[in-house]
């Protein structure tokens, strides 16, 4: 698990450098290290100071972002994290949710009900 954890890291940094040239390194590094946990905690505000102390936007990183191989999406409706997916899904364009298949996928595992589908649906 370990051995994943560091190459999907490793994959990360080089995705938010390609990205993002702004990011410096040891930012990249603090930013990936909590992201996932903060989902899982829906921890909106501490996930939200991430991304801006590391001066990315979200919608520049999200495809280079997974937690448990699945989209970040996935994982807030997955872990309940309401008010993290409600903004992970205002940051990106409707355009996304428009071919990502999340709402589908969300109602076929049974979080059709989700808050965050319906914010998906919204969009």
């Amino acid at each position: 698990m370990k051995f994943f954890a560091s190459i999907l890291t490793t994959i990360l940094v080089m995705m938010v450098l390609t990205f993002s040239p702004v990011v410096k390194s040891a930012d990249v590094g603090a930013l990936l290290a909590g992201i996932c946990d903060n989902v899982a905690t829906d921890n909106k505000g501490r996930f939200r100071k991430k991304l801006k102390e590391a001066g990315v936007k979200l919608r520049n990183i999200y495809d280079g972002i997974s937690c448990g191989g699945e989209p970040l999406v996935r994982y807030a409706i997955k872990s309940g994290a309401t008010s993290t997916g409600q903004f992970i899904v205002k940051r990106l364009p409707a355009s996304h949710f428009a071919s990502s298949g999340d709402a589908e996928w969300a109602a076929s595992n049974g979080f059709g009900d989700s808050p965050i589908v319906k914010a998906i649906a919204e969009r």
